[in-house]
């Protein structure tokens, strides 16, 4: 996919991050074979994608533009310096508003809308969404730390708002006895869907970062990364590459999607904490739990969403508001 970069580029640091900032363009087709890759990423039969539901012709998976999303940043600063760009995924907020067809060709852009301290940690805000003949297809606000180290100083303002940063934490305990959801049928207070187990190995994490479809093949400071480069990773204290947080949502995602099917393309919000890094060679779990509707929201349903890991540690925790079926 062709990259279209800004007119300056600063090297990538927390000092020349520019709030409004111009990050350039990234435009081009979404082939076939990146469907099968994201597929593979994320441990789903791609049969789903390449043959459609509900009468929805062959469509993308809704998680495939995620990291493209919120790796746009990249094209807008000079990240040649190895690791320059290291940091953590921690917040995520989702918007899907269309189906993208198999063989759409589609406009990424985004730019930073916030950087703040919270807690010691310097950390960044970039708003991004995928368009095609100018329809919005789909949009995220994201929030990652730079750099791994802490800042001494005083929290500052500017953390953008949450929509479910008010709800009750998730609990990573099953309701005893929870009735299970059944995809296609109408979700009822306390219903649980999955639990959905996916293993996700070193090749998984670099096929979900661009590998070898997609934008980031034309991307050399991809392949520098966190979740691709052992080198990096040990340099912030990892013992291996993390896997993005955002490929636990592509297994939320498609959790969500199998209960809703082509609904899920009407509105659907997720919004997800990155609690935990994940190492490659990890087996996660997600499942969901559904909520008491709110009165508020008549045609939505709220549903708590988590992801641990075999040992049951906690690593992706948020909720999903979704149009409701029946």
């Amino acid at each position: 996919m062709p990259i279209h970069h800004p007119a300056t580029r600063p090297p990538f640091s927390w000092e020349n991050i520019r709030v409004n900032d111009d990050l350039g363009r990234v435009e081009g087709v979404i082939t076939e074979g990146a469907v099968l890759a994201h597929a593979f990423a994320i441990g789903e039969d791609p049969q789903l994608y390449l043959k459609g539901i509900d009468g929805l012709g062959p469509f993308v998976p809704p998680s495939l533009l995620v990291n493209d999303l919120l790796k746009l940043f990249l094209i807008g600063y000079d990240c040649s310096v190895l690791g320059s760009a290291a940091g953590l995924h921690t917040k995520a907020q989702i918007k899907i508003h269309a189906p993208i067809p198999i063989g759409s060709s589609v406009s990424i852009t985004g730019s930073h809308v916030a950087k703040f301290i919270k807690g010691g940690r310097r950390c960044r805000s970039v708003a991004s969404r995928v368009s095609a003949g100018g329809t919005l297809l789909a949009e995220m606000l994201a929030t990652e730390t730079v750099g791994f180290g802490t800042d001494n100083g005083p929290d500052t303002e500017g953390e953008p708002a949450n929509w479910a940063a008010m709800l009750p934490k998730v609990s990573a305990v099953l309701p005893v006895d929870a009735p299970r959801a059944t995809p296609g049928k109408p979700l009822n207070s306390g219903m649980v869907l999955g639990p959905r187990s996916r293993w996700v190995g070193f090749e998984q994490s670099v096929v979900f970062s661009g590998f070898p479809y997609g934008w980031a093949q034309e991307c050399p400071e991809l392949r520098q990364g966190l979740h691709t480069n052992y080198e990096v990773a040990r340099r912030g204290g990892y013992p291996a590459p993390l896997a993005q947080g955002l490929l636990s949502a592509g297994h939320l995602s498609a959790m969500l999607l199998e209960q809703v099917g082509k609904d899920y393309f009407n509105g659907t919000e997720i919004a997800l904490n990155f609690v935990a890094p994940v190492v490659v060679g990890t087996t996660l779990v997600s499942h969901g739990v559904v909520q008491v509707p709110q009165p508020e929201a008549v045609d939505t349903q709220l549903v708590s969403l988590i992801t641990v890991d075999g040992e049951g540690s906690v690593k992706t925790a948020g909720y999903a508001k979704l149009r409701r079926v029946g």
